[in-house]
């Protein structure tokens, strides 16, 4: 087994068990022990819990852009795409340890990471407005839109329904409800333009 090999192995097996705890109840003893590892083991890569912890949420981040860019490709129509990221986000958490352990870590631990400025919300929300300017530059929604405001309902459903996931623990339902509650709260929020036949 090569080195990053055996780092790949450390953020899964970490995952496991830092998607299911607080961060800040979990030492590198917890780790290596959870691994089945000697401490050493553990710090040969990672020194220490924030370093490991900044490793799970670089690649969470990494895998969030990483779908946005997906949807953008494979999705021409800007509002097809919000729903379709939020499903591909929704595929991640369903499936993705990591992903998973780095979302509840950037939710309860963020303060541990100041130099990180983590801030969900103002990531969802920049993504949403610049795609729903793009659906009025293309005459697919009103001009009068407020985006602003479409962003922030958007940004608060999938915020609040991964919430929801992750008292549930129900992550297998996650691109499902993901994508339902981007699709429902646009259709709440926003004026279809008419020749879509979708006006309310």
């Amino acid at each position: 087994m090569n080195c990053d090999e055996q780092r790949l192995i450390i953020l899964k097996s970490s995952s496991r068990l830092l998607a299911d705890r607080p961060f800040e109840a979990i030492k590198v003893g917890n780790i290596a022990e959870f691994c089945g590892m000697p401490d050493t083991a553990v710090l040969e890569h990672f020194s220490s819990m924030h370093e490991l912890g900044s490793a799970i949420l670089t690649y969470e981040g990494e895998s969030m852009r990483a779908m946005q860019a997906k949807a953008a490709a494979d999705q021409p129509d800007p509002l097809k795409r919000i729903p379709l990221v939020f499903r591909l986000v929704g595929e991640n958490l369903a499936h993705d340890i990591i992903v998973r352990a780095g979302i509840r870590i950037a939710a309860e631990s963020h303060h541990c990471f100041i130099e990180r400025k983590i801030n969900p919300f103002r990531t969802w929300e920049k993504f949403l407005v610049s795609t729903l300017q793009e659906s009025i530059e293309l005459g697919l929604i009103a001009a009068s839109t407020d985006v602003e405001e479409a962003a922030w309902l958007v940004t608060v459903a999938g915020l609040g329904t991964k919430d929801l996931l992750s008292f549930s623990g129900k992550w297998n339902e996650a691109p499902e409800l993901l994508e339902k509650s981007a699709t429902l709260a646009l259709r709440t929020i926003i004026c279809i333009h008419p020749e879509r036949g979708e006006s309310r």
